[in-house]
């Protein structure tokens, strides 16, 4: 008998989640499922989805959390798996079950499913943010090894710019269906070689090593103010993307530029 998954694109209908940078939450997390929804299949698996277009089971929230657990837990499914993107300024990937002493399978299967999707955010410069624990309602109510993935942040420029990359979302769903498949033993399944948990990602700019897929938005830029001497690296060919601009760094900054502005316009 196969396998029944269950995919949880989280929020949908009046509920848009969290919004940022042009995405709204519920859109997002429906293009991963869809995506995984088909990869699984073609594996074997019997999966279900508990939205497949914009809509809930119930307006209120904390029914329609319920309803989705209930129809896992009606199904009788093997796995259910909850997609939602993060909110709150942070970055990276990180996943959930229940905290439960007795959830060891649960535990098991977040190894499998967390290292698979945590290496594709790795790959592009953003963090593995951890195996966590929480009390959420379609976790606590689910009859089956659940777990809830939280797949980059959307109120956060650099996540948001992967999220709204296609190539991106379409490697994340392969992480997500090939962990899937491999915690609930579907016999045979090697759909893609595993990526390493730390690849080596290609260099898009012509200075800087850290600038890799996924910041395509910023390369530009980045190499401009390079060749006009307003801001540089680490002197190392590290650009250091993600880290935060010190005031001391902000004031060199801003220095170099106000002199290259006068130098082109004659005033130096």
């Amino acid at each position: 008998m196969a396998k029944i998954i269950v995919l949880d694109p989280g929020h949908g209908g009046p509920d848009p989640g969290a919004i940022g940078n042009d995405l709204r939450e519920k859109d997002v997390t429906l293009a991963i499922a869809q995506r995984a929804a088909g990869l699984l299949r073609s594996l074997g698996a019997d999966v279900r989805l508990t939205r497949n277009d914009d809509r809930v089971f119930n307006e209120d929230k904390a029914a329609d959390l319920n309803a989705r657990a209930d129809f896992a837990n009606k199904l009788r499914a093997d796995y259910f798996i909850s997609i939602h993107i993060n909110a709150g300024r942070g970055t990276g990937f990180e996943s959930y079950i229940a905290p439960s002493v007795a959830n060891q399978e649960a535990a098991r299967r977040q190894n499998i499913l967390h290292g698979e999707v945590a290496g594709v955010f790795q790959s592009t410069g953003l963090p593995d943010r951890g195996k966590k624990t929480a009390n959420f309602a379609v976790l606590r109510r689910t009859s089956m090894p659940a777990i809830l993935l939280e797949c980059g942040f959307i109120d956060r420029t650099e996540d948001a710019s992967r999220l709204k990359n296609l190539a991106f979302l379409d490697n994340v769903a392969q992480a997500i269906a090939r962990g899937a498949a491999r915690a609930v033993g579907l016999a045979g399944t090697n759909p893609t070689p595993t990526p390493e948990p730390n690849p080596v990602p290609k260099p898009l700019s012509k200075y800087y090593k850290d600038i890799v897929p996924g910041m395509e938005w910023g390369v530009g830029s980045v190499d401009a103010l390079y060749e006009r001497g307003i801001m540089r690296g680490d002197g190392q060919g590290n650009f250091r993307p993600t880290e935060t601009m010190t005031r001391l760094e902000a004031a060199v900054a801003i220095n170099n530029a106000i002199e290259y502005i006068l130098k082109q316009t004659g005033k130096s």
